[in-house]
């Protein structure tokens, strides 16, 4: 023990020493802290947007696009049968449609405008050139789907943006005449929970409103799968779909089987290759977080063997006496250890609160270098099943501010595009924890050859040179 403390009192001896060796371990440490903790948020938002992206693939009838394109409905029996598929979990069916207003009694909030015909909403009304009825009304889309509780947050009318805002959803298998409508939509028809409208000749109660925060998916109504193919005489038909599988790994050798049982009646694309070109630049950083914090620590041990290479250099007469007066190596090399020890304590503990402060804005800094701010969804929609795609906007709809992609069963919001940048970072007890291990390393490294220079002074030479 009275090595110990003497090693302890050793480290205050020269105060400008201790400072100085204290704030370059401190520094060491701190980017050690810092990427540690940027490593921990990428890793733990690259696995939460697996958990939630990239592990669907969305099928529709060959050359569907909903208001434009055409196609053959696909049949829920044989779309029921992905579910025998290995790794898939779950599949979500819908069947869109169209009430124009001879077919109901609600009037679509969202104006023709200019796109509205130029994309041949106006069928007959609308000539060639693109303009504009004036008699001519959008109709309202009706999305009938047996996954509700996705319907309204991601899924077959949304991509996690969608709040229901009043009322209840419908159960999955439900054929009851109930409907959940956009907000929009409710108050232009100045609909509430309670309220009926009639659609395909049949009285139909609001069950739920939702807002999607978009003009155009609040302007829709969802219904139960089962209720739309009645009452649209399209029994069995379903006009999109999304597979859900188990993990993001499998999504490729899904898609394939799905495309081989399906065959040429179908599109089926998947969206890993999207997912992981935006995972790119977090892996990016991760890597770049692992090499530094692996340098960081390693650059620590250095300084501090350094150091205390210095320090024993700077007391060879205090450790001849030391040792001329009987004190045994052991005792001498406890002293120096537990001087190496104080000093990486003390770095440790201004790097740790120094690292934490400094751990956001350097996560943020890294990820906006390696890319993460931008994704390749940021202006309007992109078609997925047929591979063709064009930019949104003008007085038809109004996209959102994250950018929208146009699925077989519906509308998903912003993508991956702004949950890359919105990294969480904290100091976790594991964090704390490597820095009590990567102290201890630290000292053992700083003052391993140190220990090994005491045992070699021998008392004599010293004494005889002094």
């Amino acid at each position: 023990m009275n090595a110990v403390r003497r090693g302890i009192r050793n480290a205050f001896r020269n105060s400008m020493r201790t400072v100085g060796v204290v704030a370059i371990l401190a520094v060491a440490i701190a980017l050690s802290i810092s990427m540690l903790i940027a490593r921990d948020a990428v890793t733990s938002k690259i696995n939460t947007v697996k958990a939630s992206t990239g592990n669907t693939i969305s099928v529709s009838p060959k050359g569907f696009f909903g208001f434009n394109g055409g196609g053959t409905p696909l049949k829920a029996s044989s779309i029921n049968d992905l579910l025998s598929l290995k790794d898939v979990t779950a599949v979500q069916e819908s069947l869109s449609e169209e009430l124009t207003s001879s077919k109901t009694s609600l009037t679509s909030p969202t104006p023709a405008g200019q796109l509205g015909s130029q994309f041949g909403f106006g069928g007959g009304n609308s000539g060639s050139s693109g303009s504009s009825s004036g008699t001519f009304t959008i109709p309202v889309r009706v999305i009938g789907t047996n996954s509700p509780g996705n319907a309204v947050v991601g899924g077959a009318n949304g991509g996690g943006t969608e709040k229901l805002t009043s009322g209840r959803s419908f159960s999955p298998t439900s054929t009851s005449d109930v409907a959940i409508i956009g907000s929009t939509l409710a108050s232009t028809n100045k609909l509430k929970v309670g309220s009926t409208f009639t659609a395909w000749g049949t009285k139909i109660t609001v069950v739920g409103i939702f807002n999607a925060r978009s003009t155009f998916t609040d302007s829709s109504v969802l219904m139960p799968l089962a209720t739309v193919q009645k009452l649209a005489d399209s029994a069995g038909d379903v006009t999109s779909a999304t597979v859900v599988v188990n993990s993001v790994n499998n999504v490729g050798a899904v898609d394939k089987a799905v495309a081989k049982k399906l065959g040429s009646a179908a599109d089926v694309t998947s969206t890993q290759a999207t997912t992981e070109a935006a995972l790119a630049p977090l892996n990016s950083v991760k890597t770049i977080s692992t090499y530094t914090l692996i340098g960081s620590v390693i650059g620590a041990a250095i300084i501090l063997l350094l150091s205390m290479l210095m320090i024993v250099r700077e007391r060879r007469r205090e450790v001849g006496v030391l040792k001329a007066l009987g004190a045994p190596n052991k005792s001498i090399i406890s002293q120096f250890i537990s001087e190496s020890t104080t000093f990486t304590i003390l770095g440790a503990v201004v790097g740790l609160v120094v690292g934490i402060l400094i751990s956001s804005p350097i996560t943020s800094a890294l990820v906006s270098a390696s890319g993460g701010s931008t994704s390749t969804n940021t202006g309007g929609f992109v078609r997925r099943g047929a591979g063709a795609g064009f930019t949104g906007g003008g007085s038809g709809f109004t996209p959102p501010a994250g950018g929208f992609s146009r699925t077989g069963i519906g509308f998903h919001f912003g993508g991956v595009t702004n949950t890359l940048t919105q990294l969480h970072t904290s100091a976790s007890w594991s964090t704390l924890a490597f820095a009590l291990v990567a102290a201890v390393v630290i000292a053992a490294v700083g003052s391993s050859v140190a220990a090994g220079t005491i045992t070699r002074i021998r008392p004599a030479e010293v004494l005889r040179s002094e």
